[in-house]
């Protein structure tokens, strides 16, 4: 018998290998009604905040300083109200704030650090240590999920876009928050 074709079954039986209904293996379910492939663009979307949502919930585990946990954890609730908006198409009117900064503050303040942390704008670096290191990361997943976000909603209708924009900025400033002393790694512009 040509094992490649067949397997024998319970008994002795000859047991046909079935190829799975492509229905189940290559779609899932973008709402309670509408099936889409996996390679979907909000189905992306979904992998990035889940992505994001664990690893916040990592760094938070690692760590022992209760102000980073809960500054963390802020990011999270954030991250878990877009994941919710997404799944059920709603339009993202939450005020957007941290840490009681505005959106317009956290803009702000990421544009121009030297104003608001007496330190220019900073190149991530291994002395930056585990917690701004950690931030950093975070930040960059945020910036991969805006990504696939606009790919989802070119028109950004559920505003998803925008808070995640605003979100990479918020965790750009809060770097600094956890920055030692004396990190000297900025970047100069021009002849600066």
């Amino acid at each position: 018998m040509n094992s490649s074709k067949s397997l024998l079954g319970a008994g002795g039986r000859d047991c046909k290998m079935r190829r799975p209904d492509k229905h189940f293996t290559q779609h899932t379910s973008l709402n309670a009604h509408e099936y889409v492939p996996k390679s979907h663009a909000r189905i992306a979307l979904r992998g990035k905040l889940d992505s994001l949502n664990a690893q916040i919930i990592f760094l938070q585990t690692l760590s022992e300083n209760h102000s980073y946990i809960s500054d963390l954890e802020e990011v999270r609730q954030i991250v878990r109200g877009l994941q919710k908006h997404e799944a059920c198409n709603e339009i993202f009117a939450d005020t957007f704030g941290l840490w009681g900064l505005s959106d317009d503050e956290i803009h702000a303040r990421s544009h121009n650090p030297k104003k608001y942390y007496g330190r220019g704008h900073i190149m991530p670096h291994h002395d930056m240590q585990k917690e701004s290191a950690g931030v950093n990361l975070l930040r960059t997943l945020v910036r991969e999920a805006e990504l696939s976000a606009c790919h989802a909603f070119p028109d950004d209708e559920l505003g998803l876009c925008h808070v995640l924009n605003r979100l990479s900025s918020a965790l750009y400033i809060l770097m600094y928050k956890y920055l030692p002393d004396d990190y000297e790694h900025e970047l100069t512009f021009g002849n600066a």
